[in-house]
């Protein structure tokens, strides 16, 4: 999912899964989320990969 503005994010969601994150986190423009159980990913324009830690769990 792409981040369309400066967003500071404390827990994330897409589509049926979310996660609470430990820390909140800044995600800028042209940056793409993925939810990946535990962590959120998060890849920058530039292709660079970071790793976030937090809580998982499904939307129900």
């Amino acid at each position: 999912m792409p981040v369309g503005r400066l967003t500071l994010a404390g827990r994330v969601e897409a589509g049926d899964r979310a996660v609470e994150l430990a820390r909140p986190v800044f995600l800028r423009a042209g940056e793409t989320i993925q939810v990946d159980g535990d962590f959120v990913r998060v890849r920058g324009a530039d292709g660079s990969v970071m790793s976030y830690p937090g809580e998982g769990f499904w939307l129900c």
